[in-house]
C-alpha cells in the first residue's frame, strides 16, 4: 500500500476533470440560462470553462501517453485521460449546437 492516494488520485485524475466540468457547466446553465434572460458572458463564462478543462485533460492525456504504459497504473491512466478527454469534449457538444442562453 505504498502511497495509494497519490496513485489512486493520477489513475482517475482526468475524470473528476471531466465530472467537475460537466457538473459546473450544468448547472451554471440551469441557474443562469434561463428563457428570455440570456447573456453573452455566461455563454463565454461556459465556454472558458470548456476550454480548460479540454486543456487540463489533454495536458494529462499528453503525460500519460509519452510515460508509457509498462504497468496497470500507467494503462489505467492513459485509459482514463482518453475518456476524459472524449467525455468532455462530448458534454461540451450542445454549448455548441445550442449556442448562446436565449
Amino acid at each position: 500500500m505504498d502511497r495509494l492516494w497519490p496513485k489512486t488520485m493520477a489513475g482517475v485524475a482526468p475524470l473528476l476533470v471531466w465530472a467537475a466540468h460537466f457538473t459546473f457547466c450544468y448547472l451554471f446553465a440551469a441557474a443562469l440560462c434561463t428563457p428570455g434572460g440570456g447573456r453573452d458572458w455566461r455563454w463565454w463564462t461556459l465556454c472558458g470553462a470548456t476550454v480548460v478543462a479540454l486543456g487540463t485533460a489533454a495536458w494529462l492525456l499528453r503525460r500519460a501517453w509519452r510515460g508509457g504504459w509498462p504497468d496497470l497504473l500507467s494503462q489505467a491512466r492513459l485509459g482514463s485521460a482518453v475518456l476524459g478527454v472524449i467525455g468532455i469534449a462530448w458534454s461540451s457538444m450542445p454549448l455548441l449546437a445550442v449556442g448562446r442562453c436565449a
